[in-house]
């Protein structure tokens, strides 16, 4: 489950997903749609009475959000990513005071 799906769906819900398979078969489809029809209608709640907000674009910690969905031989290689991206960040900010040298003028 996302954060996002924490944040607008209900314990009830979710506990619906969870049972979905355990449900007759000729049931689950319709179990499915009522599911994602409250689903839809939680989150157009969930938008009017929160503005959504955008988080500021950190390479790193987008791929740490991203690598808990991966099978564990793909977050290896995330988490290598993400500390790649994360120094990059790092030297961006070092090197961000210098100011490149004035251009001297040939005569």
């Amino acid at each position: 489950m996302t954060p996002f799906d924490q944040a607008f769906c209900p314990k009830e819900l979710q506990a619906l997903k969870i049972f979905l398979p355990f449900l007759p078969a000729p049931m689950q489809k319709l179990m499915a749609i009522y599911i994602k029809w409250s689903e839809l209608q939680y989150t157009i709640e969930y938008y009017n009475r929160n503005p959504p907000l955008q988080q500021p674009m950190e390479t790193g910690k987008l791929m740490n959000c991203i690598k808990e969905f991966l099978p564990p031989e793909e977050q290896a290689q995330m988490e290598q990513f993400a500390d790649m991206f994360e120094n990059i960040d790092l030297y961006r900010e070092m090197f961000e005071g210098f100011s490149p040298a004035p251009e001297q003028k040939e005569e």
